[in-house]
């Protein structure tokens, strides 16, 4: 039986119905219609290679490294049964905390999965020395993610050139969910960083673009027919709207990402303001350009916080235990989706629910 995503389940019941979204981590969705207008073809047969061109293009990479996706969630499980086959039992790494759905792909597939900390006391870095003490001949994929989710926090490319390389030595691929990397270095990946290296990402978090499911892996040539035949196992053929869409929005990125920052300004002032008020709250910082951040509350019962608060006022916020965060209790705060002008409010409301000190009663 394949293992629950209990994250997606909560985010999918809850999230529509929330009245102040402070949970949804990406772009407000741009129009069909705004984004589309009259002139693309999407039964166009050719419409997924072109889509594939155009990520490689991007990127700077060769276009027949390219996979595409349902998402990047498509390009995580494309990925993992690409590298695990059907070996039941193989070693993977997998970051702690993390996005779950990264965690299940691989339970889902058998692997026999070992943890590499992230700890709040070190900044939540993932530095290559904690990936070497866990590294074994045994290992044959490691999973992480950066910008990281929930933190927000970016692993240097120096060091993920590191991590790739040690995972060279023991015949290990490295797989970076790199579905943020837009906000910190657009049109960069980190496929280039190594030979080993596995990149994935979509249109979904940073350009708006999450309902045409448009996303990609980007992965050595050796991949590629394993990839194919899991992309097989898993939809067929893929849908060519996807890709006719996905292959549109890559001619418009820059007006994409322009209107992601318009969306965003003033929000990062009102988020650091919130933390910095509150004595019991604390976080590393994300990027300025980020749109979430893990926020940990000492002396406060998150999980029932989080629920008066969306009961009381409407207000969700993601609970940390969703991501493993284990002693580092906190939630990932998120100010993509609620306007400037109502997230001074919602986050008033939130700091109620889980009865901060000075917080509007």
């Amino acid at each position: 039986m394949l293992p629950p995503v209990e994250y997606l389940r909560w985010a999918i019941e809850t999230f529509p119905h929330a009245r102040r979204d402070l949970a949804t981590s990406g772009v407000p969705s741009v129009p069909a219609g705004e984004l589309l207008g009259d002139g693309v073809n999407l039964s166009d047969p050719g419409a997924l290679g072109a889509f594939a061109r155009g990520v490689a293009a991007r990127y700077s990479v060769p276009a027949e490294e390219v996979m595409p996706a349902l998402g990047t969630a498509g390009a995580a499980w494309i990925v993992a049964a690409a590298v695990l086959g059907g070996s039941h039992g193989a070693e993977v790494i997998v970051e702690e905390p993390t996005y779950e759905p990264l965690l299940r792909v691989v339970e889902g597939l058998g692997a026999r999965v070992k943890r590499v900390r992230r700890r709040a006391e070190e900044g939540f870095r993932l530095e290559p020395r904690a990936l070497r003490e866990v590294l074994s001949e045994e290992t044959r994929l490691v999973v992480l993610a950066s910008p990281h989710n929930p933190t927000g926090v970016v692993t240097p490319d120096e060091e993920l050139a590191e991590m790739a390389a040690a995972c060279a030595e023991r015949g290990a691929f490295l797989f970076v969910d790199e579905v943020y990397r837009e906000l910190v270095a657009p049109g960069t990946t980190a496929r280039r960083l190594g030979a080993n290296v596995i990149a994935a990402s979509s249109l979904t978090k940073c350009f708006g673009v999450g309902w045409a499911r448009a996303g990609w892996a980007m992965l050595p040539g050796e991949l590629r027919e394993a990839a194919r035949a899991a992309e097989m196992h898993m939809a067929g053929v893929l849908p060519v709207m996807c890709g006719a869409i996905g292959a549109h929005a890559m001619t418009r990125l820059d007006e994409l990402a322009g209107r992601a920052e318009r969306l965003s300004a003033g929000k990062r002032a009102i988020v650091d303001a919130f933390v910095e008020r509150h004595a019991e709250l604390s976080w590393t910082a994300p990027p300025a350009r980020a749109m979430f951040g893990f926020v940990q509350a000492r002396g406060v019962d998150v999980t029932v916080g989080l629920a008066r608060a969306a009961k009381e006022h409407g207000v969700v916020a993601v609970d940390g235990a969703y991501f493993g965060a284990g002693a580092e209790a906190g939630f990932r705060l998120s100010w993509a989706t609620v306007g400037v002008d109502r997230l001074e409010e919602a986050l008033g409301l939130l700091a109620d629910g889980l009865g901060l000190a000075g917080a509007a009663r």
